[in-house]
């Protein structure tokens, strides 16, 4: 079989000059991957079973990839499930995201903020997150936790990489903050590859390249993420002691909402809790 040598997280040398910061499209996203994965683009068409021009095109978006090419392609260069589904995803119709402004103001809104009350009450965190890391409600808990978002248009995203200022934000709370913000830049591949003609989208992706760490996350990570992993807990530092502590973080399902005819799984319940095999946990 032709070079298949595990990739590295460096674009190969010589190949790298056109990877600008850029939303995700399918031609994009495959091209990438074929260099990352050190195959040329006669070799990968060779094992694609396709012609080299076809591939040229399809990777400069002037041909469209049939649905056996792209699921050859999925096969070829080896991806992971969340990298094929992202590959899919880039492969439809983008689909629009609602802003949050009228995310807020749907009739199930209060039903929302009593849930999220319940929570403040019972000394949890909580939110109701669009696809983008946006905060469309949180309770009061959560944001004591997070100072400053306010500031930052209630985006986790932008709080987290901070573009555009030096000021600390996540780096002082987030033990493991490098691996933290890796998930939430894989994460923010998978929601641009499915909203990526939304302006919103499109508006805080350039935000976001503001910051250095993001951008090179973005340029040389492939990774994609889709749900959270609850296996480990997010390990935290108190703000004012500096102690330790672990924090259960449960991503729930989309929270479907029903507008005329149709459901917009725009929303995703958020929770999270002191872990209870935390000793500082304990009474």
């Amino acid at each position: 079989m032709n070079r298949r040598n595990p990739p590295t997280n460096q674009p190969r040398r010589g190949r790298g000059h056109h990877l600008e910061s850029e939303l995700p499209d399918l031609g994009k996203w495959v091209r990438r991957v074929r260099e990352h994965r050190e195959l040329s683009r006669p070799e990968a068409a060779g094992l694609l079973n396709i012609g080299y021009e076809l591939l040229r095109k399809i990777e400069y978006g002037t041909a469209p990839c049939t649905l056996p090419v792209l699921e050859q392609m999925i096969t070829t260069y080896e991806l992971d499930m969340a990298q094929a589904r992202h590959t899919r995803d880039l492969a439809q119709a983008p689909v629009p995201l609602a802003p949050v402004e009228e995310l807020r103001a749907r009739p199930n809104a209060r039903d929302h903020l009593s849930t999220l009350r319940s929570l403040d009450e019972r000394g949890f965190v909580g939110a109701y997150i669009d696809p983008l890391w946006s905060l469309v409600h949180a309770n009061k808990r959560l944001r004591s936790e997070l100072p400053g978002i306010d500031r930052y248009d209630d985006s986790l995203a932008l709080w987290y990489f901070h573009p555009g200022t030096t000021a600390h934000t996540a780096e002082s709370l987030v033990v493991e903050w490098d691996t933290a913000a890796a998930y939430l830049v894989a994460s923010l591949r998978a929601a641009f590859g499915i909203h990526r003609r939304t302006p919103r989208a499109q508006a805080l992706f350039q935000k976001l390249c503001g910051s250095q760490t993001f951008r090179e996350l973005w340029n040389t990570s492939f990774a994609v993420a889709y749900g959270y992993s609850t296996e480990e807990p997010l390990q935290l530092r108190e703000r004012d002691t500096g102690q330790l502590y672990s924090v259960r973080i449960h991503l729930g399902s989309r929270v479907r909402a029903r507008l005329g005819t149709i459901d917009n799984p725009d929303l995703r319940f958020c929770i999270g809790y002191r872990d209870t095999c935390d000793p500082s946990a304990q009474p």
